[in-house]
């Protein structure tokens, strides 16, 4: 919205950018091929601990984002009923102080 009297800007083309997501994920990526080069005996001897070890982890993210979610539509439920019960008070009869 342009006001009377005030300067048109020009809209500069801005250049395509990589998200920083897709560099973080291409980072952990790297860092992990890395890693698994290194230590493949290692992964290869121990893979049913570290399958184990990630559905435990995809669990706990899982059971915490559920708890996350039930605890804020709890104070929802809450903050409803706080401000139907302050609605409902009568105004008093004489003005405070």
């Amino acid at each position: 919205m342009l006001r009377s009297g005030s300067r048109e800007e020009t809209a500069m083309p801005i250049p395509g950018r990589v998200p920083l997501a897709l560099l973080d994920a291409l980072a952990a990526g790297l860092g992990l091929g890395y890693l698994a080069r290194d230590y493949r005996n290692t992964l290869v001897s121990h893979g049913p601990v570290l399958s184990i070890a990630a559905v435990v982890g995809i669990a706990v993210i899982v059971v915490a984002y559920r708890g996350y979610r039930v605890l804020r539509s709890t104070n929802s439920r809450m903050e409803a009923i706080i401000a139907d019960e302050l609605s409902r008070r009568k105004p008093s009869p004489r003005p405070r102080r």
